[in-house]
């Protein structure tokens, strides 16, 4: 078998531009699938980090929209308290949010400020850069500090670091001081990238103090982390029904979160396989080129093809030769569109801020196809070639 492909190298050789233009379309074809699917899971990694970091990975408890026949009464401390004694949760947490606005340096914008527990780092997945996280003590006399994530840090202040510093909010119907304790990476960082001016930044602070800046006692939802993910929903229906004795005239629910995390996954995954599908057409044109190409090629070799078929060589060893010839034009295309491919996929991923991401699979599906492509339109000009007759061969002008 090696002797068929030293002969394609060899013939292949003698035309190196047309060689190299004829794999570039296979090349491009390859990078192309292999940069839309990196771009696609790589946007995907970084939304679904962010949503981690939103809380979009577990249950959220909140209470149905009252009707006439209903009694609207907040979620407190007590019935977070019974939640905790449900079987199965790993931990709770209450959960706080509110449209405001901060102002800094004459400077104001709007801001979404997040009522969290100590634990919100377990449950929201927040990461301190800087300074440290709230503590226990924090939440009980309600401290009016808070944490700000680093897009509200580099716009401000310049600088990544702003421990320390003030900041003036509103804050429900209260303006006051707090004190920023750490900078955190949140779920604003992608979605101010994408959203400019129109995504608020996000601001956290004690949920204690949250509920005393706007005045009103409860909660707006519980976020809880269960100890697995394959009982959610009945975790979820008995916390329902522990508030719902609770409040016999409310009515509450559990959002599985993760089921709708899956269903996002699900939707991203059909979108980008689409967009692929979409990326590997121009295969199926780099394979006509492969045609075209091997079919000039039988025509300029039909005296070399004639005095081999005179020497003894079968329709089979012919054959053989041009598929060896149109699988090595692959094969120097799929290296090159796995080496461009990777590069501006990179690249890409780096300018949006995704963490880059590419499944094998991608590069093994589209280098399969690649081939499989490549080997099918060679198929014609293998065969014209080896059905030529010697006579007719050797008369060729």
């Amino acid at each position: 078998m090696s002797v068929y492909f030293m002969c394609a190298m060899r013939s292949l050789g003698r035309k190196k531009l047309r060689t190299f233009l004829t794999a570039s379309g296979i090349a491009i074809g390859v990078a192309s699938v292999i940069v839309i699917g990196a771009i696609g899971e790589s946007g995907k990694a970084s939304v679904f980090s962010e949503l981690d970091s939103l809380g979009i990975n577990g249950l959220s408890i909140t209470e149905k929209t009252t009707t006439s026949k209903s009694v609207q009464v907040p979620i407190d401390a007590d019935d977070l308290s019974a939640c905790l004694k449900v079987k199965g949760i790993r931990s709770a947490m209450p959960v706080i949010m509110q449209y405001g606005t901060v102002a800094i340096h004459n400077d104001e914008s709007s801001a979404l400020f997040w009522g969290v527990g100590d634990n919100a780092k377990e449950l929201i997945s927040i990461g301190v850069k800087y300074g440290s996280m709230f503590s226990r003590s924090d939440i009980s006399c309600a401290a009016p500090t808070c944490l700000v994530d680093e897009a509200f840090a580099n716009k401000y202040y310049r600088r990544p670091n702003v421990t320390g510093e003030r900041i003036h909010v509103y804050f429900g119907k209260n303006y006051t001081t707090l004190t920023v304790k750490g900078v955190v990476t949140s779920g604003s960082g992608l979605l101010s990238a994408i959203g400019g001016a129109y995504v608020p930044y996000f601001i956290y602070l004690p949920y204690t103090t949250a509920e005393n800046l706007r005045g009103t006692s409860g909660y707006d939802e519980i976020a809880v982390k269960t100890l697995s993910e394959n009982n959610i929903d009945s975790i979820g229906g008995e916390i329902v029904s522990v508030l719902s004795h609770r409040h016999v005239l409310s009515s509450y629910a559990a959002n599985n979160m993760f089921r709708q995390r899956q269903r996002l996954n699900n939707l991203t995954g059909i979108v980008t396989l689409i967009i692929s599908s979409v990326g590997a057409i121009s295969l199926i044109v780099a394979g006509l080129g492969i045609m075209t190409v091997m079919t000039v090629t039988v025509s300029e070799r039909t005296r070399e093809i004639g005095i081999k078929k005179a020497l003894g060589a079968k329709n089979s060893v012919i054959l053989r030769e041009f598929l060896a010839e149109a699988l090595v034009i692959c094969c120097f295309g799929c290296i090159i569109g796995i080496s461009a491919g990777l590069l501006t996929a990179f690249a890409v991923t780096t300018a949006l801020k995704f963490s880059f991401a590419l499944s094998p699979q991608t590069i093994i599906m589209s280098c399969a196809f690649a081939l499989a492509s490549g080997l099918s339109f060679g198929i014609y000009p293998a065969v014209k070639a080896s059905r030529l007759k010697p006579i007719d061969a050797l008369r060729y002008e």
